[in-house]
């Protein structure tokens, strides 16, 4: 199991380095996970700095969130409400969170199963040109004599919906060669015309989903304020598509899927969006509106109960970082945002910001609590919208103004969404295991791995996530290349 650090340096930059490797040679149970994980941990004097751990959705990861959630809540504590249905249990709204990109993956994969018939049909096409040399060269043949580049193709994997997208992605330019020679050799016509509509349909669908585990699979970026952003593009594509009948068969199940995982929006991502300056409580808001028009869902009760958990949280960060307050200076001018794609969904087209003005203060904040987060709240939103906004930045440029609140958004900023960047780690630790080098230990495996990485992280090339090398895996299989 790999255990990667994400944090914040004094320079305000968002870093990330592997700090451990460690085999586990029995079963991988919630047990086993939990301490190889604290180990880890302990050994960095970690355990009072952890914010947040994100983990995919493994049964055995929750366990093991269940023993190490308490030990990892000592940076803030936990929620001073018990549950109402057991006493002793405390809240830890925050410490465990799920990967996104994950559950992406089940929500597509929740409908690639009606369309199992079209791409095993696929599967099997490339499978067998692929299987004789003597095919390739006469497709190669083939493909010169029609005037196109001759390649090969690749073949997804199960546990990867991506490399479907990725295999139709290649496969479709070359429609009408391949069928031909295909349909000539195989004996059958393995290929019909509703074949490809169906590819160029799925293609098309998939893209923005394709996109979006990209997008969140950031290292060097803040990956939470992008979520609900994504989950709104999602829902809006998913409502859309619920009316194409070719579709309708593969977007409900995905429907169910996304409502399953997402319907109940973690605080996590409400906060990340409320604490990026150009949206605020009152992008949050139209947010939730948009969101309830394609769900179907109500969200009122939960706009009030995130301004409230907002505030509560803010109060423990006055508890711990108090003593950072300094004298305030002038309140924030603009800065430059994001992709106006991305606010003109939420803010409209038109100049100027929509939504409610933010709710009042809650009660038993302390006068200079409530005077900071509302004063933030309070405040214009900004509304340029460049692709060059950096969001560390901004909160670097205002923690004078905002010195608490800038604590605590750069914690809240800094979670990653994805657990790409642990599972790139094993990527690679293959490049370190290799024919001549196959009697490593254990820790020296670990040790290189960790070096190679910090080594990596020193020149923030660490960022070559598997889904360029996917790609890259997919693209280069041209067959006139020595």
């Amino acid at each position: 199991i790999s255990v990667v650090a994400h944090y914040v340096n004094a320079d305000w930059e968002l870093q990330k380095r592997v700090i451990g490797l460690r085999l586990i040679e029995v079963k991988h149970s919630g047990e086993n996970i939990a301490e190889r994980i604290a180990a880890v941990v302990e050994e960095y004097c970690l355990i009072d700095k952890i914010f947040s751990v994100t983990l995919d959705n493994a049964s055995s990861n929750a366990k093991a969130m269940n023993t190490l959630t308490p030990l990892f809540a000592c940076y803030l504590g936990p929620d001073p409400s018990p549950d109402p249905l057991d006493p002793s249990n405390r809240k830890y709204s925050l410490v465990h969170q799920r990967c996104a990109c994950h559950i992406i993956n089940l929500i597509v994969k929740s409908g690639l199963k009606r369309l199992k018939p079209y791409t095993e049909d696929f599967r099997t096409a490339i499978n067998f040109l692929n299987s004789s040399n003597q095919r390739i060269a006469l497709f190669k043949e083939y493909c010169n004599a029609k005037g196109v580049r001759p390649r090969k193709f690749g073949l997804d994997m199960d546990v990867r919906w991506n490399s479907t997208y990725l295999m139709l992605k290649h496969l479709v330019p070359y429609k009408n060669v391949f069928s031909v020679f295909i349909n000539s050799h195989y004996g059958s016509q393995l290929l019909t015309t509703n074949h490809w509509y169906f590819a160029e349909k799925l293609l098309e669908f998939l893209e923005l989903f394709y996109d979006s585990t990209v997008v969140l699979s950031g290292v060097y970026y803040p990956t939470s304020p992008l979520v609900l952003h994504h989950i709104l593009e999602i829902a809006s594509h998913l409502h859309a598509c619920e009316k194409d009948h070719n579709l309708r068969a593969i977007v409900y199940p995905m429907k169910l899927k996304f409502l399953k995982y997402w319907q109940d929006i973690p605080l996590l991502y409400s906060y990340a969006f409320i604490l990026d300056p150009r949206a605020k409580m009152r992008g949050f808001f139209n947010v939730l509106q948009l969101l309830g028009e394609y769900t179907g869902s109500e969200y009122s009760s939960y706009y009030a109960d995130v301004k409230t958990e907002l505030y509560k949280l803010f109060n423990k960060y006055e508890s711990k970082f108090g003593a950072a307050r300094s004298q305030r200076v002038a309140q924030p001018s603009h800065h430059t945002g994001k992709k106006k794609q991305a606010w003109g969904r939420i803010f409209g087209r038109g100049s100027g910001v929509v939504g409610p003005s933010p709710l009042p203060a809650t009660s038993s904040s302390s006068t200079s609590a409530v005077s900071e987060l509302s004063a933030y709240l309070d405040s214009d939103n900004v509304t340029s919208y460049e692709d060059d906004f950096d969001l560390l930045l901004w909160w670097r440029d205002h923690k004078l103004t905002f010195p608490i609140l800038s604590i605590m958004a750069r914690d809240i900023i800094s979670v990653p969404v994805s657990t790409v960047s642990s599972e790139s780690c094993f990527s690679l630790t293959g490049r370190i295991i290799e024919e001549r080098r196959r009697r490593l230990s254990p820790e020296t495996v670990e040790m290189l791995t960790c070096l190679k990485d910090w080594e990596l992280g020193e020149k923030r090339e660490q960022h070559v996530v598997d889904n360029q090398e996917l790609e890259d895996s997919f693209q280069n299989l041209y067959l006139d290349e020595d």
